[in-house]
């Protein structure tokens, strides 16, 4: 509903926390694609998300936050590295770009 509501107003900038958070896989994809397009057209869209799949395959910079700073920022490729995973978040993982879209992959530390 609120979503609804945010695009129908055609705000220029779209600040999002956590919007699919609650939501079954098939709709968080249909949001996380929604933001994608709309941000195609020109708009600024930020999105505060901690599914790391979601936002390697969704958007084209992440910043990495880290104790109230910023860890790394860029590119999902840039950004998603195993030391800065490490570092962040005490997990291994990788960026991978795989034959359906870039995917973000979760290791052993």
């Amino acid at each position: 509903m609120l979503i609804a509501r945010l695009i129908a107003q055609q705000t220029p900038i779209i600040l999002a926390d956590e919007p699919v958070a609650g939501l079954d896989p098939a709709h968080q994809l249909a949001v996380m694609a929604l933001f994608q397009r709309l941000a195609q057209q020109g708009r600024t869209v930020l999105v505060s998300i901690h599914d790391l799949g979601l936002a390697a395959r969704h958007c084209d910079r992440l910043i990495v936050m880290d104790r109230g700073r910023v860890a790394a920022d860029g590119t999902p490729a840039e950004v998603l590295t195993p030391p800065i995973l490490r570092r962040s978040f005490g997990v291994g993982g990788a960026f991978v770009d795989t034959a359906a879209g870039p995917a973000f992959v979760t290791l052993p530390a």
